[in-house]
């Protein structure tokens, strides 16, 4: 969760550049665009930089950046221990990135920095601010911006505030969490005219408090649809991550009318990762919050009505039609079916660690409580890319991270990317061939036993929290008997259909068909799908063309 006080100094912006006509085009584009908001101390000797990101009076450091000389290297590398979440970047001039790719690209591989930033060369060189509004963006983000429109009071080791904080992270909302001991949180309570109160309370501008609400009620206030419009859709999409959002986002481009229906958040698991990094157009990466936020917006302009809290309980066909039935009694009908309700997180089979959810043991990356953990002992169960990128990104705050798997390696589980910044991330320890038997703790989790599944072991450890990414169950138990699945509830489509294709004609079904006619399934719910976002957006995008196939033909076959 955001911290409640933000701090009083502002962020600052470091630049070492010894070139002094290159120095003082820099300092006057940070300062001219920048210098309102952030301290902007641009030098040209590593020492003076490193003295001031040494002064421990100075205020957090936002975004740092500096040359591939001595200097700057120096600069850089000692940014990571003295300032952790700040940015780190490496300053190039006009065409190095070409003419000096693999020094840059070692450079970056050592993790001395994350990105490169070009010289100015104009003024103003917007090619240049785009990229320092991308980095300062991403540190705010890491960071929780400073926004009172919403605010979160509560107990900060309560289950409940941890979920409601990590929805509005997820959907990428600024908001204030105030704990509800504080004087913030009082003072809050107080002009919301609330005395005192066990429970969350949410507050939107604009609307009444909210004590205790359901997601969809805070979803309402923030703008979300949560009803379905009226008449017959072309498209029916179930689930909002990415496979689910790019066939929302290529079917409205196409101008079919499509609904898009999601139950808790959009993104799905890719949602939670902090940074993905191999992701096609994002050099720098991007956070899944933010992918899914800018996939959303794609898919409202294309006209995708959007229903936020959705839980779908059934399926079923009548006539031409499909009908989606939800929890609620209402239902959707339309043409064709996309199921892209995606997969959950597997439990640990610990019956001590179940009470303590929301409470320090937290299934998925849990972004929101990355911030809390400042200093204290973080432990990620899982070998996958997501236990990666959740442990690199709870690097930054907690003293320690420990990456417990049941393998001896993570290189057939997890990308060589991944695995390389892990290796080289001085507070990340793997654990292999180790699993968690017990945790336990007053109120939250304090400990944790870990067995050595080689000798048997059993070590206690300190914990402050457990992230768990264990693998995943598909999300299909909805599903009606019509459409087949395999033994582990993957949904079958195309050619492992096999013989049970529910349609007249004995026509073959399309690649992302299922034996139920008309309705497609795509992404990690889909049988033999590759777990990536971006085959899961490949594939939403493939499933539009088959789509408008099986409306252009589908009469004859009903």
């Amino acid at each position: 969760m955001p911290d409640e006080q933000q701090a009083k100094q502002r962020p600052r912006i470091v630049a070492v550049d010894q070139v002094a006509a290159t120095r003082a085009r820099l300092a006057d584009e940070l300062e001219a665009r920048y210098g309102r908001d952030y301290d902007i101390v641009v030098t040209g000797a590593g020492n003076e930089a490193l003295a001031f990101l040494s002064d421990p009076a100075g205020g957090e450091v936002a975004l740092v950046v500096a040359e591939r000389h001595d200097d700057g290297a120096q600069v850089l590398a000692a940014t990571r221990a003295l300032h952790p979440h700040a940015k780190r970047a490496l300053l190039i001039g006009f065409n190095e990135n070409r003419s000096a790719r693999e020094d840059i690209v070692q450079f970056l591989a050592r993790g001395d920095a994350e990105y490169y930033l070009a010289k100015p060369m104009a003024s103003p060189d917007e090619r240049f601010h785009r990229a320092v509004t991308e980095f300062l963006d991403d540190w705010w983000r890491l960071h929780g911006r400073p926004y009172d429109g919403v605010s979160v009071i509560g107990d900060d080791r309560s289950p409940r505030v941890h979920e409601i904080c990590d929805l509005l992270h997820r959907h990428d909302f600024a908001y204030a969490f105030h704990s509800v001991d504080s004087d913030a949180g009082r003072a809050a309570l107080a002009a919301a005219g609330i005395t005192t109160t066990s429970e969350p309370v949410v507050i939107v501008d604009g609307h009444a408090p909210f004590i205790d609400p359901a997601n969809v009620e805070i979803a309402a206030a923030l703008g979300a649809r949560t009803r379905a419009g009226e008449g017959t859709y072309d498209v029916v999409v179930i689930g909002g991550g990415p496979a689910g959002l790019a066939a929302a986002v290529y079917a409205g481009s196409e101008g079919l009318r499509v609904a898009l229906v999601e139950r808790t958040s959009m993104g799905g698991q890719a949602g939670t990762s902090s940074l993905i990094r191999n992701y096609l157009g994002f050099p720098r990466g991007v956070s899944g919050a933010e992918l899914a936020a800018r996939a959303f917006d794609q898919a409202v302009l294309f006209g995708t009505e959007m229903v936020y809290g959705g839980d779908v309980v059934g399926l079923s066909a009548n006539g031409n039609v499909r009908i989606v039935d939800l929890a609620d009694g209402t239902t959707l009908v339309t043409r064709a079916v996309v199921v892209a309700s995606g997969v959950s997180y597997c439990t640990l089979e610990v019956p001590s660690l179940a009470a303590l959810q929301g409470t320090g043991v937290y299934y998925g990356s849990a972004l929101s409580e990355a911030r809390a953990l400042t200093g204290e002992l973080a432990y990620v169960v899982g070998g996958g890319n997501s236990a990666g990128q959740a442990a690199m990104h709870l690097a930054r705050f907690a003293k320690s991270v420990s990456i417990v798997v049941r393998s001896h390696t993570l290189a057939a589980s997890m990308s060589d990317y991944l695995v390389k910044s892990i290796e080289r991330t001085p507070n990340i320890e793997i654990r292999y061939a180790t699993e968690v038997v017990d945790g336990g703790g007053q109120g939250r989790l304090e400990w944790i036993d870990l067995k050595d599944c080689t000798d048997g072991a059993v070590e206690r450890v300190e914990a402050a929290a457990l992230f768990v990414l264990i693998g995943a169950e598909p999300c299909t138990g909805w599903l009606p008997q019509t459409v087949a699945r395999d033994a582990w509830g993957y949904i079958a489509t195309g050619g492992h259909c096999d013989c049970h294709f529910d349609t007249e004609g004995g026509r073959v079904p399309l690649m992302f068909e299922t034996t139920m006619s008309g309705v497609f399934a795509i992404g990690d719910v889909r049988q033999g799908s590759v777990k990536r976002v971006a085959s899961a957006a490949g594939e939403g995008a493939v499933c539009v063309r088959l789509i408008h196939e099986y409306l252009d033909a589908h009469a004859q076959y009903t």
